[in-house]
Protein backbone atom coordinates (compact mmCIF):
# COMPACT_ATOMS: atom_id res chain seq x y z
CA UNK A 1 0.00 0.00 0.00
CA UNK A 2 1.62 3.47 -0.87
CA UNK A 3 1.86 5.59 1.95
CA UNK A 4 1.36 9.41 0.97
CA UNK A 5 2.93 11.19 4.00
CA UNK A 6 6.20 8.84 3.70
CA UNK A 7 6.11 9.37 -0.79
CA UNK A 8 3.81 12.25 -1.40
CA UNK A 9 6.02 13.11 -4.80
CA UNK A 10 3.77 9.86 -6.44
CA UNK A 11 0.63 11.53 -5.35
CA UNK A 12 1.76 15.23 -6.66
CA UNK A 13 2.57 13.90 -9.96
CA UNK A 14 -0.51 12.11 -10.84
CA UNK A 15 -2.52 15.39 -9.48
CA UNK A 16 -0.34 17.15 -11.88
CA UNK A 17 -1.11 14.47 -14.85
CA UNK A 18 -4.65 14.38 -14.28
CA UNK A 19 -5.12 17.88 -14.62
CA UNK A 20 -3.22 18.40 -17.69
CA UNK A 21 -5.58 15.00 -19.02
CA UNK A 22 -8.77 16.58 -17.70
CA UNK A 23 -7.81 19.38 -19.92
CA UNK A 24 -7.57 17.25 -22.82
CA UNK A 25 -10.32 14.73 -22.40
CA UNK A 26 -12.83 18.10 -21.80
CA UNK A 27 -11.32 19.43 -25.10
CA UNK A 28 -11.13 15.64 -27.34
CA UNK A 29 -13.61 13.77 -25.37
CA UNK A 30 -10.50 11.48 -24.56
CA UNK A 31 -6.99 11.44 -23.53
CA UNK A 32 -6.87 11.61 -19.88
CA UNK A 33 -5.23 8.10 -19.60
CA UNK A 34 -3.21 8.46 -22.59
CA UNK A 35 -1.82 11.46 -20.64
CA UNK A 36 -1.76 10.01 -17.30
CA UNK A 37 -0.86 7.14 -17.27
CA UNK A 38 2.89 6.78 -19.24
CA UNK A 39 3.15 9.62 -16.83
CA UNK A 40 2.68 7.64 -13.92
CA UNK A 41 4.32 4.68 -15.55
CA UNK A 42 7.36 6.54 -15.16
CA UNK A 43 7.45 7.18 -11.65
CA UNK A 44 6.29 4.20 -10.45
CA UNK A 45 4.76 0.82 -11.92
CA UNK A 46 2.07 0.23 -14.78
CA UNK A 47 -0.04 -1.59 -12.18
CA UNK A 48 0.30 0.55 -9.71
CA UNK A 49 -0.75 3.33 -12.55
CA UNK A 50 -3.33 1.69 -13.85
CA UNK A 51 -4.65 1.29 -10.37
CA UNK A 52 -4.78 5.11 -9.87
CA UNK A 53 -6.04 6.00 -13.08
CA UNK A 54 -9.67 4.08 -12.04
CA UNK A 55 -11.19 6.29 -9.72
CA UNK A 56 -10.84 9.34 -11.94
CA UNK A 57 -11.10 7.86 -15.52
CA UNK A 58 -14.82 6.39 -14.41
CA UNK A 59 -15.61 9.91 -12.33
CA UNK A 60 -15.25 11.76 -15.34
CA UNK A 61 -17.28 9.54 -17.48
CA UNK A 62 -20.02 9.29 -15.54
CA UNK A 63 -20.59 13.11 -16.21
CA UNK A 64 -19.50 13.35 -19.75
CA UNK A 65 -21.97 10.35 -20.38
CA UNK A 66 -24.74 12.16 -18.77
CA UNK A 67 -23.57 15.43 -20.72
CA UNK A 68 -23.91 13.86 -23.58
CA UNK A 69 -26.50 11.10 -23.62
CA UNK A 70 -28.32 13.02 -26.43
CA UNK A 71 -25.87 11.50 -28.85
CA UNK A 72 -25.84 7.99 -27.44
CA UNK A 73 -27.45 5.90 -30.64
CA UNK A 74 -24.89 4.11 -32.59
CA UNK A 75 -24.79 0.93 -34.91
CA UNK A 76 -21.12 0.16 -34.10
CA UNK A 77 -21.31 0.78 -30.35
CA UNK A 78 -22.73 -2.24 -28.70
CA UNK A 79 -20.57 -4.51 -31.53
CA UNK A 80 -17.62 -2.66 -30.51
CA UNK A 81 -18.22 -3.00 -26.62
CA UNK A 82 -19.48 -6.68 -26.86
CA UNK A 83 -16.10 -8.40 -28.08
CA UNK A 84 -13.97 -5.38 -26.28
CA UNK A 85 -15.32 -7.48 -22.76
CA UNK A 86 -13.10 -10.15 -24.48
CA UNK A 87 -10.61 -8.36 -25.26
CA UNK A 88 -9.71 -6.40 -21.18
CA UNK A 89 -9.98 -9.59 -19.88
CA UNK A 90 -7.43 -11.33 -22.44
CA UNK A 91 -5.40 -7.93 -21.89
CA UNK A 92 -5.12 -8.46 -17.92
CA UNK A 93 -4.45 -11.74 -18.16
CA UNK A 94 -1.24 -11.26 -20.68
CA UNK A 95 -0.09 -8.31 -17.86
CA UNK A 96 0.24 -10.89 -15.24
CA UNK A 97 2.42 -13.10 -17.71
CA UNK A 98 4.25 -10.59 -20.18
CA UNK A 99 6.81 -7.68 -19.07
CA UNK A 100 5.06 -3.63 -19.25
CA UNK A 101 7.81 -2.76 -21.62
CA UNK A 102 7.24 -4.92 -24.03
CA UNK A 103 3.28 -4.39 -23.82
CA UNK A 104 3.93 -0.44 -24.16
CA UNK A 105 6.23 -0.79 -26.99
CA UNK A 106 4.11 -3.10 -28.74
CA UNK A 107 0.75 -0.90 -28.09
CA UNK A 108 2.87 2.38 -29.56
CA UNK A 109 4.07 1.00 -32.42
CA UNK A 110 0.74 -0.65 -33.63
CA UNK A 111 -1.08 2.89 -33.27
CA UNK A 112 1.57 4.76 -34.96
CA UNK A 113 1.28 2.37 -38.06
CA UNK A 114 -2.49 2.52 -38.16
CA UNK A 115 -2.20 6.44 -38.32
CA UNK A 116 -0.04 6.14 -40.82
CA UNK A 117 -2.29 3.78 -43.01
CA UNK A 118 -4.82 6.30 -42.22
CA UNK A 119 -3.06 9.41 -43.47
CA UNK A 120 -3.02 7.31 -47.03
CA UNK A 121 -6.72 6.48 -47.01
CA UNK A 122 -8.81 9.37 -46.39
CA UNK A 123 -12.03 6.61 -47.00
CA UNK A 124 -14.42 6.38 -43.61
CA UNK A 125 -13.69 3.60 -41.69
CA UNK A 126 -15.72 0.47 -42.01
CA UNK A 127 -18.31 -0.10 -39.64
CA UNK A 128 -18.23 -3.79 -39.85
CA UNK A 129 -15.05 -3.63 -38.57
CA UNK A 130 -16.21 -2.84 -35.21
CA UNK A 131 -16.11 -6.27 -33.63
CA UNK A 132 -12.43 -6.59 -34.15
CA UNK A 133 -11.32 -3.00 -33.29
CA UNK A 134 -13.33 -3.55 -30.00
CA UNK A 135 -11.46 -6.78 -29.13
CA UNK A 136 -8.03 -4.86 -29.98
CA UNK A 137 -9.15 -2.05 -27.82
CA UNK A 138 -10.18 -4.24 -24.86
CA UNK A 139 -6.80 -5.52 -24.97
CA UNK A 140 -4.79 -2.59 -25.13
CA UNK A 141 -7.22 -1.69 -21.81
CA UNK A 142 -6.64 -4.51 -20.22
CA UNK A 143 -2.52 -4.66 -20.75
CA UNK A 144 -1.46 -0.69 -20.72
CA UNK A 145 -5.22 0.91 -19.67
CA UNK A 146 -4.93 2.87 -22.94
CA UNK A 147 -8.04 1.69 -25.00
CA UNK A 148 -8.17 5.23 -26.39
CA UNK A 149 -5.26 4.67 -28.39
CA UNK A 150 -7.27 2.22 -30.76
CA UNK A 151 -10.63 2.64 -30.07
CA UNK A 152 -10.47 6.48 -30.10
CA UNK A 153 -9.22 6.52 -33.80
CA UNK A 154 -11.81 4.10 -35.34
CA UNK A 155 -14.38 6.31 -34.12
CA UNK A 156 -12.46 9.23 -35.57
CA UNK A 157 -12.03 7.85 -38.81
CA UNK A 158 -15.89 6.82 -38.71
CA UNK A 159 -16.37 10.27 -39.50
CA UNK A 160 -18.42 10.63 -36.06
CA UNK A 161 -19.18 14.36 -35.21
CA UNK A 162 -17.40 15.69 -32.08
CA UNK A 163 -20.54 14.92 -29.25
CA UNK A 164 -21.18 11.47 -30.54
CA UNK A 165 -17.32 10.82 -31.07
CA UNK A 166 -16.94 12.19 -27.07
CA UNK A 167 -20.01 9.79 -26.33
CA UNK A 168 -18.66 6.98 -28.17
CA UNK A 169 -14.74 7.24 -26.65
CA UNK A 170 -16.71 7.91 -22.87
CA UNK A 171 -18.91 4.46 -22.91
CA UNK A 172 -15.71 2.80 -23.70
CA UNK A 173 -13.85 4.11 -21.11
CA UNK A 174 -16.42 3.65 -18.49
CA UNK A 175 -16.97 -0.11 -18.92
CA UNK A 176 -13.59 -0.65 -19.65
CA UNK A 177 -12.71 1.02 -16.94
CA UNK A 178 -15.13 -0.92 -14.57
CA UNK A 179 -14.30 -4.06 -15.49
CA UNK A 180 -10.47 -3.20 -15.44
CA UNK A 181 -10.95 -2.87 -11.88
CA UNK A 182 -12.68 -6.19 -11.68
CA UNK A 183 -9.93 -8.32 -13.82
CA UNK A 184 -7.39 -6.04 -11.83
CA UNK A 185 -8.36 -7.60 -8.25
CA UNK A 186 -9.08 -10.87 -9.41
CA UNK A 187 -5.57 -11.15 -10.66
CA UNK A 188 -4.32 -9.75 -7.33
CA UNK A 189 -2.83 -6.76 -9.49
CA UNK A 190 -4.69 -3.87 -8.36
CA UNK A 191 -3.23 -1.58 -5.43
CA UNK A 192 -5.55 -0.48 -2.40
CA UNK A 193 -3.40 1.94 -1.58
CA UNK A 194 -3.20 3.24 -4.76
CA UNK A 195 -6.95 4.69 -4.67
CA UNK A 196 -6.54 7.37 -2.13
CA UNK A 197 -4.59 8.72 -4.96
CA UNK A 198 -6.94 8.82 -7.24
CA UNK A 199 -9.78 10.40 -5.13
CA UNK A 200 -7.05 12.86 -4.54
CA UNK A 201 -7.07 13.17 -8.47
CA UNK A 202 -10.90 13.70 -8.32
CA UNK A 203 -10.60 17.83 -8.25
CA UNK A 204 -8.01 18.58 -10.29
CA UNK A 205 -8.87 16.22 -12.73
CA UNK A 206 -12.80 17.55 -13.04
CA UNK A 207 -10.96 21.60 -12.96
CA UNK A 208 -8.88 20.40 -16.36
CA UNK A 209 -12.12 18.74 -17.36
CA UNK A 210 -14.01 22.19 -17.43
CA UNK A 211 -11.13 23.96 -18.74
CA UNK A 212 -11.18 22.10 -21.85
CA UNK A 213 -14.54 22.21 -22.39
CA UNK A 214 -14.35 25.92 -22.27
CA UNK A 215 -11.15 25.53 -25.15
CA UNK A 216 -13.53 23.43 -27.23
CA UNK A 217 -15.90 26.27 -28.10
CA UNK A 218 -13.26 27.62 -29.97
CA UNK A 219 -12.00 24.24 -32.04
CA UNK A 220 -13.22 24.19 -35.58
CA UNK A 221 -14.11 20.30 -36.84
CA UNK A 222 -11.17 20.62 -38.91
CA UNK A 223 -9.16 21.89 -35.77
CA UNK A 224 -10.75 19.12 -33.74
CA UNK A 225 -9.93 16.08 -36.49
CA UNK A 226 -6.15 17.53 -36.54
CA UNK A 227 -5.78 17.92 -32.64
CA UNK A 228 -7.01 14.59 -32.14
CA UNK A 229 -4.40 13.36 -34.59
CA UNK A 230 -1.33 15.22 -32.66
CA UNK A 231 -3.24 14.11 -29.21
CA UNK A 232 -2.93 10.07 -30.65
CA UNK A 233 0.46 10.74 -31.89
CA UNK A 234 1.76 11.67 -28.91
CA UNK A 235 -0.19 9.07 -26.67
CA UNK A 236 1.89 6.58 -28.98
CA UNK A 237 4.86 7.60 -28.73
CA UNK A 238 5.02 7.53 -24.65
CA UNK A 239 4.61 4.56 -23.97
CA UNK A 240 7.13 3.20 -26.51
CA UNK A 241 9.75 6.19 -25.06
CA UNK A 242 8.36 4.36 -21.07
CA UNK A 243 8.85 1.03 -22.77
CA UNK A 244 12.64 1.67 -23.90
CA UNK A 245 13.17 3.02 -21.17
CA UNK A 246 12.78 0.57 -18.79
CA UNK A 247 14.24 -2.06 -21.17
CA UNK A 248 17.58 -0.12 -21.46
CA UNK A 249 17.13 0.12 -17.33
CA UNK A 250 17.69 -3.57 -17.35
Amino acid sequence: MIDLLSDPSIAIVAICAFLLGGIVKGAMGFGMPMVAIPVLTAVHSLPMALSIAIVPVIATNIWQLWKFRAHRRSEVLPKFLATGVFGLFTGALVLSYVRNAYLEIGLGLFVLSYLARRTRKSAPADPRFAPAFGFAAGVAHGTVGLSGLVGSPYFHALGLTRPKFIFCNTAMFMMFSVLHLISLKTLNLYSDGAVWIGFATLIPAFTGLWIGDKLSARLSSSGFSRLITCMLIFGAILPIWNGLQSLLAG
